[in-house]
């Protein structure tokens, strides 16, 4: 009877073994563990050079900005107008008529940054 619960209890034991080193395979990691713990490092988060990269990308492009009269050589003096007045009504709080008149206008990406604009706000 005692060999009968020991041989049973090794069957056990043997079977959760099994099933653990199954999960291993199947996970491709120590089981009990988050992918970030797994893979050493935060899910989603930028590296440092990552970062530099993306801070000194960041600063180029805001230096490469033209001046007024850049833009309205590169836009024309019609849709320069246009976004002062569009700006002005976002910065009053008339979204939707700064929508309308863009709009009207046939400015779809103005009408998209608006949008986007005035959500954040």
């Amino acid at each position: 009877m005692k060999t009968i619960l020991t041989l049973a209890a090794f069957a056990a034991f043997a079977g959760a073994t099994l099933a653990a080193g199954a999960a291993h395979a199947q996970y491709g990691g120590v089981v009990g563990q988050t992918y970030q713990q797994q893979t050493g490092g935060a899910v989603g988060r930028l590296t440092e050079s990552q970062q530099t990269t993306r801070f000194e990308n960041e600063e180029q492009r805001r230096n490469r900005l033209s001046s007024p009269e850049e833009l309205e050589e590169e836009y024309g003096a019609e849709r320069m107008d246009l976004a002062r007045r569009v700006a002005d009504l976002i910065e009053r709080g008339e979204c939707r008529q700064a929508r309308e008149l863009a709009s009207a206008a046939g400015e779809r990406s103005m009408v998209i940054r608006i949008r986007q604009t005035c959500r954040q706000r």
